[in-house]
C-alpha cells in the first residue's frame, strides 16, 4: 500500500529549502528536491533552454513514477515550483498529493531571483503557476493549508506544529534546529541552496525591501502580477 506524497508548492527564494530541511531532519520520509525542475530545464521535452545539459531519465512521467515509486516504501516530501510540472499541472496530478503551499513577500523573492538570473522568464517567478495549483487545490476540495516564510522564521514551532496537525504528521520539535551542511538531495541546485546548508536553523528573515520603482519596468511588472496570488494565499497563513 502506497503512504502518503505530501508536496509543499513554492517560487524560488521563498525560504522553502529551510522547510524543507526541517522535514529531512525528522527522518521519517523520502525527501525529493525540486524534482520536477529535472523535467524542466534537462528532460527531453524541456520547456527551458537555460542549460545545454540533457539528464536521463527526467521526462516528467519518469520523474512522477520516481516519486510515487518512494511512496510504497515509505512517506514522501516533495518540495518544488509549480511551474516545473506546468505540462502536467491538472486535477488528477494534484489528487495525487496532500498539497501545501508556502510563500514569501514577493519583493523580496522577485530581487532575489534577478539577482541570481537577471533573464528571469515570467514563468520562472513562479507565481502565476502557483496561483493555478491553488485554484485547482480549491476545486478538489482540499484546504489551502500556507505556510508564510515570515511567520515560519519568527515563530517556527507555533507555524510548523499547527502544519503538522493540518497535515496529518506528527509534530517533532526537536527538527526545528539541525547541523549545517549540504544534503544529497541538493546535488542538482546546490549554489541556490548555500545559505541553507549553513543554518542550523530557520533564523531571522530580513525585512522585505520596498516593491520595485517602476524605473524597473521589468522587475515591477513581475511583482505586480505576482502581488494578489502572495495576498491571496498569505489569507490563509498558519497559524490560524
Amino acid at each position: 500500500m502506497s503512504h502518503p506524497i505530501t508536496v509543499l508548492w513554492s517560487v524560488p527564494r521563498s525560504v522553502s529549502t529551510s522547510f524543507e530541511r526541517m522535514i529531512s531532519e525528522r527522518g521519517d520520509h523520502t525527501v525529493f528536491d525540486e524534482p520536477f525542475s529535472r523535467a524542466y530545464y534537462f528532460g527531453p521535452d524541456r520547456r527551458s533552454q537555460r542549460y545545454d545539459e540533457t539528464i536521463p531519465g527526467s521526462a516528467a512521467t519518469q520523474v512522477l513514477a520516481e516519486v510515487e515509486a518512494a511512496a510504497e516504501e515509505r512517506p514522501v516530501f516533495v518540495k518544488d515550483m509549480a511551474y516545473h510540472p506546468t505540462e502536467l499541472l491538472d486535477r488528477e496530478f494534484l489528487a495525487r498529493f496532500r498539497n501545501t503551499f508556502l510563500v514569501r513577500d514577493p519583493a523580496a523573492t522577485l530581487t532575489s531571483l534577478a539577482r541570481k538570473w537577471p533573464d528571469f522568464t515570467d514563468e520562472e517567478t513562479g507565481w502565476a503557476d502557483l496561483d493555478r495549483a491553488a485554484d485547482l487545490v480549491e476545486d478538489l476540495g482540499q484546504p489551502l493549508v500556507v505556510v508564510d516564510a515570515d511567520r515560519l522564521c519568527a515563530d517556527p514551532a507555533a507555524v510548523v506544529e499547527d502544519w503538522c496537525e493540518r497535515m496529518g504528521v506528527t509534530y517533532d520539535p526537536s527538527a526545528l534546529t539541525w547541523e549545517p551542511g549540504m544534503r544529497p538531495e541538493w546535488e542538482l541546485w546546490g549554489e541556490w541552496h548555500a545559505s541553507t546548508s549553513r543554518s542550523t536553523g530557520f533564523g531571522d528573515l530580513r525585512p522585505p525591501p520596498p516593491p520595485p520603482g517602476h524605473e524597473d519596468s521589468r522587475l515591477r511588472a513581475a511583482y505586480d502580477a505576482a502581488l494578489p496570488v502572495y495576498e491571496r494565499l498569505l489569507a490563509h497563513a498558519l497559524p490560524g
